[in-house]
């Protein structure tokens, strides 16, 4: 186990720091590593430092791999399934056109699905994945997604992307509904949530 160990940081060192980083700064890596109670938590941080080095040096078409290998890691951890879904749809598909942007949409979209199924009870993911039906213009997905936010704990975000979700299917009632749960549940948005309710009103 503990030569499986080292393999397992020589392996990530090298990823992270390469050969031309001071001797000194890859043997503090180790030193931090070896704080860990749990040593896949110090993998998984040093991973999120790899992603955090490609994104400074513009190397984004390696961020997503490196997600990828979180979750195989680390199952559970959501932010991984959610950034690195988030990121293959912002940031990799607008590069490409028709059925390969296309496949990579797909592929984002699946990826984020696996992690709902690790950690159902988790309304990020959710709203993600209806973000993503509400930009392809498929609104009732999109709402699909968004009640089932609603079953956790969750912001203000779920109630005001349904909301416009029924204005841009011209449901007023329901748009008008949306912004009262807003206008009463969320106090902070109450000046917000006027202003579209009277719009609203003013058009029926």
């Amino acid at each position: 186990m503990r030569k499986l160990s080292v393999v397992f940081f020589l392996f990530f060192s090298l990823i992270v720091f390469g050969e031309d980083v001071e001797i000194g700064l890859k043997n503090q890596a180790a030193i931090d590593l070896c704080n860990f109670y749990d040593l896949t938590e110090g993998i998984v941080d040093i991973l999120y430092l790899t992603v955090d080095n490609y994104w400074h040096s513009g190397e984004y078409s390696k961020i997503f791999p490196v997600f990828y290998l979180i979750t195989k890691i680390l199952p559970e951890d959501i932010n991984a399934y959610l950034i690195g879904g988030w990121f293959l749809i912002n940031g990799i598909a607008p590069k490409y056109q028709g059925e390969e942007k296309e496949k990579i949409k797909n592929f984002a979209l699946e990826f984020m699905k696996k992690g709902v199924e690790r950690k159902p009870e988790d309304y990020r993911l959710y709203f993600e994945i209806a973000w993503f039906y509400y930009n392809e213009k498929n609104f009732d997905q999109a709402l699909e997604y968004l009640e089932k936010c609603e079953k956790y704990q969750h912001t203000f975000y779920v109630e005001n992307l349904k909301a416009h979700i029924y204005m841009k299917k011209n449901d007023k009632e329901k748009a008008i509904k949306e912004w009262e749960k807003i206008k009463e549940t969320y106090p902070e948005r109450k000046e917000i949530a006027e202003k579209f309710i009277k719009l609203l009103k003013e058009e029926k």
